[in-house]
């Protein structure tokens, strides 16, 4: 059996390892004590350098921590054959990771879109974005994805992938983020599209607060979907403002 590492054992990085244990020996590595939470899981914890020889790593990091991974991750005796992340964002990671691994290994970037609260039913159906730097085993990659775990496999490159998830994610998470704060009430007059506002909300509730700095801070198209929308919105409260 393959073994695969995952640095980062966060809310992701254990719903990552519940899915990938079956096919995967998983091993992981946090910079904080996760031994019990692993072993909850069904996986092993480990150092670094034992994670980091792995035939397979995957990053679960946030974006803004990546490069610091990398450079330790440099740094060791072993390294595997192919690396992965799962950032929210492309351009930054596919910038960072051939700058700081070697040739020898490949490289893809991908992005499940989906999470533990979206795929807690499960999540055959669901899409994964792949963003190839170097790699000889795509093929191998998506059977995996499609065959063993019944994902929907998308390929775009890096630019791609962000500038469509400024407004799939970016404006999401903006828009359920104010809502949490203005604290939206469910009233009993709540029609069905007040239910899908609310739900939007409801969905990302749990998500962490280093998401949604990765998703607003780390895409470079996303103020640009900001500003759309805050321009449309001064619109139309202007036009209101007209007829009075």
């Amino acid at each position: 059996m393959r073994t695969l590492g995952i640095v980062g054992f966060g809310s992701f990085g254990r719903f990552m390892a519940q899915h990938l244990r079956p096919h995967l020996e998983v091993v992981v590595y946090d910079c904080l004590e996760v031994a019990d939470l692993a072993t909850e899981v069904g996986v092993r914890s480990a150092s670094l350098v034992e994670v980091a020889a792995s035939e397979i790593l995957v990053l679960a990091v946030p974006v803004q921590n990546m490069e610091e991974v990398l450079v330790e991750l440099s740094a060791m005796p072993k390294l595997p054959e192919l690396v992965l992340d799962v950032g929210s964002v492309k351009v930054k990671p596919l910038e960072l990771m051939p700058r700081y691994l070697p040739e020898e290994v490949e490289i893809v970037g991908t992005h499940p879109m989906f999470g533990p609260q979206s795929g807690r039913n499960g999540i055959a159906g669901l899409k994964i974005v792949l963003c190839p730097a170097r790699c000889s085993r795509l093929d191998e990659i998506r059977s995996f994805l499609e065959r063993k775990l019944q994902l929907e496999v998308l390929e775009l490159t890096p630019a791609q992938h962000d500038a469509e998830i400024a407004y799939v994610q970016g404006l999401t998470h903006w828009i359920a983020k104010a809502l949490r704060e203005i604290n939206l009430p469910d009233p009993r007059l709540a029609t069905p599209a007040y239910l899908h506002l609310l739900k939007i909300e409801e969905i990302l509730r749990e998500d962490s607060p280093a998401l949604f700095r990765t998703i607003q801070e780390m895409n470079p198209f996303i103020a640009q979907a900001r500003e759309e929308l805050l321009a449309k919105l001064e619109e139309l409260q202007g036009r209101e403002r007209s007829k009075k």
